[in-house]
């Protein structure tokens, strides 16, 4: 039975609007919000691609990142004395002489905020993140910019020829933020900001993830990583609330 246009472009239109509300919803979520078949949720997902509505994921579908995420200034007021207490717990591994990667989000950007005033001697920095280039110019901090195409609402630099300009660094410390942990691991809200971080964690000693405690339990629209990766959760999150999550309290750097 052939179904009405009237009705599959109302039912495209309400999957626009859960996605930008959620961001990201697999599969199987859509199916059983829309009460559709998954040959159903994929044809209307293709079409929203098609006509710039969406941005899918494997297994999913996210929001253009670029457009429908909170930019870099609505997201840093937010918790803003949590942030800086998880970056003060970073600061001791930011030793003399030693590399800093930094990313994009404004919970890393805390970091940022302590370094001129710590003084670290021969501490180099390396960022994507605008916001902490323009922080850091002219503050004595050893600074550089593989570089990248510009995300201006995000205020960072992303894409292919990012990753493989950070694939040339050596770095001891990599300070990073995410959308959500779970039992399954890390996640974050596009696969570009993932492929960023995980040139990254490739080219580092030791990896930090931090995160305030309302993004325990949740996941995003990109996995960056399991826990079997070795990154180190940093968060101000309960006991009882990483216990709720299953999230293995063993892989938390203790502080």
């Amino acid at each position: 039975m052939r179904v009405a246009k009237n009705v599959v472009e109302a039912r495209r239109q309400l999957l626009a609007d859960l996605l930008q509300n959620q961001r990201y919803l697999p599969l199987e979520q859509i199916c059983i919000r829309l009460s559709i078949s998954e040959a159903t949720a994929r044809r209307d997902l293709v079409e929203l691609q098609r006509s710039g509505r969406i941005k899918r994921t494997p297994g999913g579908a996210l929001t253009e990142f670029s457009e429908k995420f909170p930019t870099f200034a609505e997201r840093l007021g937010k918790d803003s004395a949590k942030k800086n207490g998880l970056a003060r717990r970073i600061l001791p591994y930011c030793t003399s002489g030693s590399t800093v990667y930094i990313d994009g989000g404004t919970t890393p950007f805390a970091l940022a905020r302590l370094l001129p005033e710590a003084e670290i001697p021969g501490l180099k920095v390396v960022t994507n993140s605008l916001p902490v280039v323009e922080l850091l110019s002219g503050s004595g901090v050893s600074l550089h910019i593989p570089g990248g195409n510009l995300v201006a609402r995000q205020s960072l630099l992303i894409g292919e020829r990012a990753v493989r300009a950070l694939s040339e660094w050596k770095i001891d410390v990599a300070v990073l933020g995410a959308e959500g942990v779970t039992q399954a691991g890390f996640w974050n809200s596009a696969p570009e900001v993932v492929a960023l971080q995980k040139a990254a964690i490739a080219n580092s000693k030791r990896s930090f993830v931090l995160v305030t405690a309302e993004k325990i339990g949740h996941r995003a629209g990109a996995q960056l990583a399991t826990w079997s990766s070795g990154l180190e959760l940093v968060t101000d999150a309960t006991e009882k609330q990483l216990l709720s999550a299953r999230i293995p309290l063993a892989k938390m750097e203790v502080g």
